[in-house]
């Protein structure tokens, strides 16, 4: 099992549901990932939050550091056999984003 794969694919269906891009790069065994808004042209407009996503795929587990723009605000360990945990991770970044964005234009 690969559990980054799983993880990733989870936290970014999440993300886009909520209408954000999600980014990430994988250097030296930690991923580093981004949540991001863009404009009507495409271009970033902000960065709600981004984590380190540490993984040790021997033991099923790891954790995730999050930060904003102040900094580090939360952390959070999982492991792979316990359901809830991956549950936490999710509703955590659902949390920071709040509800889905829209983009039907201006309100009436």
């Amino acid at each position: 099992m690969n559990i980054k794969k799983l993880l990733l694919s989870q936290i970014e269906k999440v993300v886009f549901g909520l209408r954000y891009d999600f980014l990430y790069e994988d250097e030296y065994g930690e991923l580093l990932c981004q949540v991001i808004q863009r404009d009507s042209s495409g271009s970033i407009e902000s960065t709600p939050i981004s984590f380190h996503l540490r993984i040790n795929e021997e033991k099923g587990t790891g954790q995730l550091i999050y930060y904003q723009a102040q900094g580090e605000m939360n952390r959070q360990s999982f492991d792979i056999e316990n359901p809830d945990t991956i549950l936490a991770i999710l509703t955590f970044i659902t949390g920071v984003l709040g509800s889905p964005k829209k983009n039907d234009g201006p309100e009436s």
